[in-house]
């Protein structure tokens, strides 16, 4: 049986293999009752198959655990990433690889965090504009690299976004700031200002877009910002469109994302440039 589902002793764990002797050959089963026969090989399944595969399962991961990156080293790879040469932003990159980190971890929990470290250096005027937006681009370089871009690599017209202050919201220096922090990255970015969720929708039916961004301050806009969201997932000419959220709404309470349909928050220009790349890769991989 093991062999038949590719499971040979020698691919598990010793602490994982049972005696010999307590391991029963399933029954026969007759060919001609098809009902038995699918009921006893779920038997099979349940029983032996499943627990086994979960046991591997659980003895491989457990020793991968690998605890999330520290806010030194966020501070020490955000240094390297605003220096003129990339090639030590990128070596520190991938000796986080080599710890144990998966892409996923490094891109959520390691490029996201020290892109939001680098806006909050600039706010603070620890470093100016150029170096923030030298030290996103390292971050966005190193998306490219190892998040399986080359899918997209070519295709400009996938680099295209809208950010949309829906109408009353007051939140448009974030709106500007994002704007610039993406046009800086390479991206094709249009601005919606006041316009009506129908415009939004139109907007993306009529050309492709790759990311929108949606700026809500408060939460009694809740429900139009959620129904704007799903007029635009709806009407996409790119059915894998991401929605990137940000507003002040959003830092007070999280939760809210989910509500109105966003893939994503971000909590300041740079972060967005970084969630932006991610959710188009993320589309690219799933075509």
């Amino acid at each position: 049986m093991d062999q038949k589902f590719g499971l040979e002793d020698q691919h598990v764990p010793p602490s994982l293999r049972g005696p010999r002797s307590e391991t029963r050959p399933p029954k026969r089963i007759a060919l001609n009752d098809g009902h038995q026969r699918q009921a006893k090989i779920g038997d099979i399944l349940r029983s032996e198959i499943v627990p086994r595969l979960l046991l591997i399962h659980h003895e491989i991961r457990k020793h991968k655990e690998t605890a999330p990156p520290s806010q030194a080293e966020i501070d020490e790879f955000g240094a390297l990433a605003m220096k003129p040469d990339s090639a030590a932003a990128t070596a520190y990159f991938v000796a986080m690889r080599e710890k144990g980190h998966s892409l996923d971890t490094l891109f959520v929990d390691f490029l996201a965090p020290t892109a939001r470290h680098l806006g909050e250096l600039w706010e603070q005027d620890r470093v100016d504009f150029i170096d923030v937006t030298l030290g996103v681009a390292r971050l966005h370089e190193l998306l490219e690299m190892f998040g399986l871009a080359e899918e997209i690599v070519g295709d400009d017209l996938r680099h295209r976004a809208i950010l949309i202050a829906p109408p009353g919201e007051k939140h448009l220096f974030g709106v500007d700031m994002v704007a610039k922090f993406l046009r800086a990255a390479g991206w094709t970015v249009t601005l919606e200002i006041e316009h009506t969720a129908e415009h939004n929708m139109r907007s993306v039916a009529d050309e492709w877009v790759g990311v929108v961004g949606l700026s809500m301050s408060s939460e009694a806009r809740v429900e139009p910002l959620a129904r704007t969201i799903d007029m635009i997932r709806r009407n996409s000419l790119n059915p894998g469109i991401g929605v990137i959220v940000g507003g002040p709404a959003f830092a007070k309470e999280p939760e809210l994302v989910a509500q109105v349909g966003a893939d994503a928050a971000a909590q300041d220009a740079p972060t967005a440039v970084i969630l932006a790349k991610k959710l188009l890769l993320r589309a690219a991989t799933r075509n």
